[in-house]
């Protein structure tokens, strides 16, 4: 089957838990960490599985959209409160409890300082941190003017002291290279050369 078509299916087979995902990311506040983000972690998520065969799509995919909806409740602790968030609404779908774990391990250490314990929390992780130089995200918050002072910061350590696989290194320098281009394009409207 084609990896597309796995991704499709996935998203089919877990429908309502994704709905509830998305349902509770439309009340999330924060431009950097709204519904936009989760669906850039979703795609970032997509590419980098479409390099590892070894892990586990479905839980991926399923953290992907889950991985922030705890922001709704509060920035601090977030992915612990997003993991529990998912647990309980995996247990009310009468999901199998070891795939739950499996899904709870992929986002509850997904946050800065914290290192995922699985192969699909490195995914996760990675993901997310990626969105740091997503046009999407930088589109969004020149919209609603937020501050960009903490990602700049951030910048510098998400390439080599973040992202923890090899493929993801790789979409990240593009992703920058893109937003280099888009900023470019933003300030100078597109005048003038970046060589």
């Amino acid at each position: 089957m084609d990896i597309n078509e796995e991704f499709k299916k996935i998203e089919k087979e877990n429908k309502r838990l994704i709905e509830k995902a998305i349902e509770f990311m439309k009340q999330v506040l924060d431009p950097k960490h709204a519904l936009s983000h989760m669906e850039s972690v979703v795609e970032y998520t997509k590419e980098i599985l479409s390099k590892m065969e070894d892990a586990d799509k479905e839980v991926c995919l399923i953290s992907a959209y889950w991985h922030d909806v705890g922001r709704m409740i509060q920035e601090k602790g977030h992915a612990k409160i997003s993991a529990d968030m998912l647990q309980e609404e995996m247990r009310n779908l009468g999901y199998d409890e070891q795939f739950i774990q499996k899904c709870y391990l992929a986002i509850y250490k997904h946050s800065w300082k914290e290192e995922p314990e699985t192969l699909e929390g490195l995914i996760i992780r990675d993901a997310d941190k990626i969105d740091f130089v997503g046009i999407g995200r930088w589109k969004q918050c020149i919209q609603t003017n937020c501050r960009f002072r903490k990602i700049l910061q951030l910048l510098p350590t998400v390439r080599k002291d973040i992202l923890k696989l090899e493929c993801s290194k790789e979409i990240f320098d593009r992703e920058i290279g893109n937003l280099v281009v888009y900023l470019h394009d933003k300030i100078f409207g597109g005048v003038g050369d970046l060589r």
